[in-house]
């Protein structure tokens, strides 16, 4: 019978349990993301938004604009989308946003970062296997300036409850070369 080499599966985890977060920790998220005209007016149309400030250069001019700004759901979102490796990769449901401000306009060329803090944690009152994280997230674009913040609870899973050890083969690793005839 020839041999038939087993594959491996690596399991790679990723994301935080409750367990993992502390009352006043702060993450800085990754990278940043600079955003380009082409986008900012993409989501202004592809989510139906008929204000001009939007998408009219001129409209935007007039009413004291330097440029159009982008829609501030867009860099919500984008915000968002840095702290999800941070935050929530491990969440069961996102529990809701609170007192979303936005104190600063954002233009397209405008880079932003974000970083969150964790301002409670407690376990869940009615499911031992999970918790809920409150966090503030905070974007800033390149000069520093806050152009966005909010805060939202996270329903996490607890480790203790779902955390699986990778499993092995009987015997040790599974042989990543097949064995040599008469071996």
């Amino acid at each position: 019978m020839p041999f038939r080499p087993r594959m491996a599966r690596r399991v790679i985890e990723r994301g935080r349990y409750l367990e993992d977060f502390e009352v006043g920790q702060v993450f800085q998220h990754h990278w940043g993301r600079t955003l380009s005209d082409g986008e900012c007016k993409l989501f202004a149309t592809w989510t139906m938004n008929m204000a001009p400030l939007h998408f009219n250069d001129e409209y935007a001019r007039a009413h004291g604009h330097r440029a159009t700004p982008a829609h501030p759901l867009f860099v919500m979102n984008v915000i968002f989308g840095m702290s999800v490796e941070d935050l929530s990769e491990q969440a069961l449901a996102h529990l809701g946003y609170w007192n979303l401000v936005f104190p600063k306009s954002v233009y397209p060329g405008d880079t932003l970062t974000s970083s969150s803090e964790v301002l409670d944690k407690r376990e869940s009152g009615s499911k031992p296997d999970r918790g809920i994280v409150h966090v503030r997230t905070t974007g800033r674009n390149q000069r520093g300036e806050t152009v966005c913040m909010y805060e939202r609870r996270i329903l996490v899973k607890k480790r203790s409850h779902f955390y699986k050890e990778p499993a092995t083969a009987p015997g040790g690793p599974l042989p990543l070369t097949p064995k040599p005839e008469g071996a």
